[in-house]
This record gives structure tokens, C-alpha cells and sequence, in this order.
């Protein structure tokens, strides 16, 4: 049988190639840029992957593409920007897909936050703001400060500001009109202050489990840029329960079903949900499950392409050790040209790995948001904790050539 994949997260290709080659299925990779996937494919069998190079936005170049692989069983879709792509060509051609409503939710940032505050879930709505309209600034009066705008349909930390005060929002505006906006308007809500997690979870016709929670550390404020992670982050009974029972409540709520990545803030008054991502973990945080039970999560995507319970909810997950990844930004625009320092990580405590997210040669035009990320230092340690501090060390020792 084949099963295809609809573009992938910048890393774990490998480890799909291989869940896809153990249960006799052959795997094909639908992709706008192959070189995206350098470092996966890299690590994959010769020969075990098909990889089709074709316009992944445009439904009908996809459904052509996906109509001529003979015994195609199955569909998956890894990424928040193909999603409802993948939703469109699904139900064309008569796959299984994680369900229309819940997705179309998530991805719309506004709507989210909206039926969060409806539910109770959230103690704060937003207001849609069009930069291209003629009265755009009397929605400035309309905020509460600091506020965070942000792309109703953004992705990877990309075009999200933040407003101290009404005098920020004509930047703000200006930028939002020049750059990139996947939704086309913005969704303004308060800014919430306090740690950032993400709760990794795994949802099947109304049963949800929390694989784990994973800690983010971020950049400075103004921007949002995400800069490493750690996981699996051990919180005190019984707020871990809880934590467990409120994000599987919510997705229960939207009949939601696949992989999810919900980002939430522990603030003083509770809880607050920031985004719901409809696919696991974007960055290392899919290989850092992987590598802290050591267990192949990415089974699960093959078991829910074929319409089945995905086993890995019953699996037995045990962390073995914890793990951390600390990103490498660049520090300037202009053509990546490799890294430095690679070899002093030997010997570093932690098994400290550099993972390079770009190609040689590869343009850096932005250094706000994942786009400035060049690779990660990943390495290990008894707990999440501990991780974190032998990756943020053995980091300092590698950097990112820029020319």
C-alpha cells in the first residue's frame, strides 16, 4: 500500500520513512521545495522514499498528483499551512482526514480566541483588524494594552507584533501590510503574561492523551521568536492531572481528532490557551518525544491515514530521559554558509547533536521568527530540566557562519 504525505515538519522525515518501511507501506513526499528536507533525507534508507515535486497550495495540482500513485491508502498532513489543503483533497478523493470543523477552527486564530471566551475557556475575546481598511486606526481605541496582534492564519512565530499602547499600532499596521498575512487580516487580543508551554497531545473520536508537556523559551519582546524547548516538563501532582483533564476537555470539545500542539501560558489568574495547532510539534519537538521514550510517535500518523485508532494511545510511554534543543539563530541577513564549532561538542555531557535546519547556500531574510533558525543543538539529560542546561551550554560552542 502507499500512503502520502502532504509536506512534512522540518525534522522526524526519517523516522516516518522508517514507521512506513516496517509496516510494508511505501511513503510518498508531496513537496513545493525537496531541500527543505535535506537533513531527513540524509537519514532515510535509499530508496525508501518517492518524493513528488509539485505546487502543495494549489489543491488540484495535489489531487492530480495524488490520483496517479496506483493503491494510494492513505493521506497525512503535518503541517498548519497545509492543512486545509489537505482537507480539500481528502474529501476529494475519498481519504480519511482529521475532521473539517475542528480544523477550520484552529486555523483561524480569531475564531479560536472567540469561541474560547464563548466556552469560558479563555477570559479575554479579540477584535479582527483589516490593515488594508480605509478607518483600520479606530481600532486602535477598540484594544486593550499591551495587546498582541498577530496573522489570523499565521504560523512559526511569523507575523505576530506586540502593542504597548495605540502609538505602536501604525508600525505594526504598516509591517502587516508589507510582509506576509496567510489569513489576509489580524486578530488582536491582550497580551498574556507568564511562562509558555505546549501541551503535545493525541486525540481519537473523543479520547485525548497528553503525550507530554513541553517548556519554550522565547526571544526578547518585541518579537515573538520561538529560541529552544524542553520536554517532557515535569509538573507537581495535581496540576499535572489538571492540566491533563482542561486541554483534553478542550479538544474533546471541538470533536477534535490527530495530533495536536497547544500552546498555553501559566499566568497568575490560570490558564490561557495562546494557539491550537492541528499537528504535532513543529521544530525538534516531535524527535524529542521520540528520543525521551524511545518510541516511534510517528506510527500514529500511518494508523490515522488508514482510518484506524492509532496504537500509540494505548502504548506504554515511560520517559526514559529528558530532552532539550536549543535553537542557532542567525545573527544577519544574507546566505548561510555552515557552521563552526561542531567539533567541540564531543565529550559535551548531554550527547549534545547539531541538527542544521537549512541547506548550504540557503538565503536568511528574516531574523524575527523561524526563519532565523538556522539548525539546534539537541542534547540530554536525567530530567527536561537538566537537558535544557547541557543543550544552552553545548549551543555557546557552535555558531552559525552568515555571509
Amino acid at each position: 500500500m502507499h500512503v502520502a504525505a502532504l509536506e512534512w515538519l522540518t525534522f522526524g522525515l526519517a523516522r516516518a520513512v522508517t514507521a512506513a518501511v516496517e509496516r510494508g507501506l511505501t511513503l510518498h513526499l508531496l513537496t513545493s521545495d525537496r531541500t527543505e528536507y535535506a537533513f531527513g533525507l540524509r537519514r532515510s534508507a535509499p530508496g525508501s522514499l518517492v518524493i513528488h515535486d509539485v505546487d502543495t497550495s494549489d489543491p488540484t495540482c495535489v489531487a492530480k498528483e495524488l490520483r496517479a500513485i496506483d493503491g494510494l491508502a492513505g493521506l497525512i498532513s503535518t503541517t498548519d499551512v497545509c492543512s486545509l489543503v489537505s482537507l480539500e483533497v481528502a474529501a476529494e478523493l475519498g481519504l480519511a482526514a482529521q475532521p473539517s470543523d475542528a480544523v477550520r477552527l484552529v486555523r483561524d486564530k480569531g475564531a479560536l480566541r472567540r469561541y474560547l471566551y464563548m466556552m469560558g475557556l479563555s477570559r479575554a475575546s479579540q477584535v479582527t483588524v483589516d490593515p488594508f481598511a480605509a478607518d483600520v486606526l479606530a481600532a486602535t481605541g477598540m484594544l486593550t494594552y499591551p495587546a498582541v496582534l498577530k496573522d489570523a492564519s499565521g504560523t512559526g512565530s511569523e507575523g505576530v507584533w506586540i502593542a504597548q499602547g495605540p502609538d505602536d499600532v501604525p508600525g505594526i499596521l504598516d509591517a502587516a501590510r508589507t510582509g506576509r498575512l496567510r489569513g489576509g487580516v489580524l486578530t488582536a487580543e491582550p497580551y498574556f503574561s507568564g511562562p509558555l508551554y505546549s501541551a503535545e497531545t493525541l486525540s481519537w473520536d473523543g479520547e485525548t492523551r497528553l503525550l507530554g508537556i513541553s517548556s519554550r523559551l522565547l526571544s526578547p519582546l518585541p518579537h515573538f521568536r520561538e529560541e529552544g524547548e524542553a520536554f517532557p516538563v515535569a509538573f507537581p501532582e495535581p496540576q499535572a492531572a489538571e492540566l491533563a483533564g482542561w486541554i483534553s476537555s478542550v479538544l474533546n470539545g471541538i470533536a477534535y481528532r490527530g495530533f495536536s500542539h497547544t500552546e498555553f501560558i501559566i499566568t497568575d489568574d490560570g490558564y490561557e490557551i495562546v494557539e491550537i495547532n492541528p499537528r504535532l510539534g513543529g521544530g525538534m519537538i516531535g524527535e524529542l518525544i521520540c528520543d525521551a521514550y524511545e518510541t516511534n510517535i510517528y506510527e500514529a500518523f500511518f494508523d490515522m491515514a488508514l482510518g484506524r485508532r492509532p496504537a500509540l494511545l494505548d502504548a506504554p510511554l515511560v520517559a526514559v530521559r529528558g530532552m532539550a534543543e536549543v535553537d542557532l539563530m542567525a545573527d544577519r541577513t544574507g546566505v548561510f554558509d555552515g557552521f563552526d564549532g561542531e567539533d567541540r561538542l564531543a565529550g559535551h555531557p548531554g550527547s549534545p547533536r547539531l541538527c542544521s535546519a537549512r541547506s548550504h547556500g540557503e538565503t536568511v531574510d528574516s531574523l524575527t521568527d523561524w526563519r532565523g533558525s538556522l539548525g539546534s543543538i539537541v542534547a540530554e539529560g536525567p530530567t527536561a530540566e537538566l537537558a535544557m542546561h547541557n543543550a544552552a551550554a553545548a549551543a555557546r560552542l557552535v555558531r552559525p557562519r552568515v555571509i
